[in-house]
């Protein structure tokens, strides 16, 4: 049985999506594009293990990713960064 912990490392398969556009090419109003992207994601690894994860937690991983590349991060070091973040804001 897979834990929390372990879905959320899955679920950054959402967040790898987004590397299909560099985050250097990304516009402004892409980011609706990416967030919901990221959403299908986190939901589809969940929904796909049985689980349903704590309310807000993958809009808050999905947003963090989106600030830390924003502003300057890899998309790898956002990926990283924000998992282990929503992991220890949802205590998993």
């Amino acid at each position: 049985m897979r834990t929390l912990s372990t879905l959320l490392l899955a679920t950054t398969a959402g967040l790898g999506l987004s590397a299909a556009v560099p985050a250097s090419g990304w516009a402004a109003g892409d980011d609706g594009m990416i967030q919901r992207l990221c959403l299908a994601g986190f939901n589809a690894a969940m929904s796909h293990a049985g689980k349903t994860p704590p309310a807000g937690m993958g809009t808050y991983t999905c947003n963090c990713f989106l600030a830390e590349v924003n502003s300057g991060a890899s998309i790898q070091s956002a990926q990283e960064s924000c998992k282990q973040k929503a992991a220890a804001r949802y205590k998993i």
